[in-house]
């Protein structure tokens, strides 16, 4: 007689939400040479306040989050000869291709979560973070465990998203 084990089904983890008002911006370049080639990142450094999470956490309401954003290319050494000028080092390929989102950590002190983002979105972006039209961030994220959560998405607003 054998007894067969019922697997139980895994619930999906349940989704947190984060609203933030924009408070600054700062935007920093990097370029450098690596292995057989050139490399650049631009990172915009977002500073907000936490004004509302879901479900409710008190103790984060009203603490510094940082968004970072990220944008890198890599540029190769090799000549390339449709290249008319120097250095004839070709054209850029960026990474990534697709948007990457990486972790929402909390903490005593406030936030912090990053994504990669493709070129033109991410100086695309730009304009309108720096101006201030883009004055909210809404970030989903898997709840966290130990103060890390996968993050889900990002949306960038004029107004606050509409309750629902």
């Amino acid at each position: 007689m054998t007894i067969e084990k019922r697997r139980r089904k895994r619930r999906p983890l349940p989704e947190h939400t984060l609203l933030a008002t924009v408070k600054s911006v700062t935007v920093s370049y990097f370029v450098g040479t690596h292995g057989d080639g050139v490399s650049d990142e631009a990172i915009t450094d977002i500073l907000c306040d936490i004004v509302k999470m879901t479900p409710s956490m008190p103790n984060y309401v009203g603490k510094r989050l940082t968004c970072w954003l990220m944008c890198s290319r890599e540029y190769g050494r090799v000549d390339d000869p449709d290249e008319k000028r120097w250095p004839r080092i070709g054209k850029a390929q960026a990474v990534p291709e697709r948007p990457f989102l990486l972790s929402m950590r909390l903490g005593k002190d406030g936030g912090l979560f990053s994504a990669y983002l493709p070129e033109a979105a991410y100086w695309a972006l730009q304009a309108d973070l720096k101006s201030g039209r883009l004055m909210f961030i809404e970030a989903r994220f898997i709840k966290p465990r130990r103060g890390d959560g996968n993050l889900t998405s990002i949306n960038f607003s004029e107004t606050p998203p509409e309750e629902t």
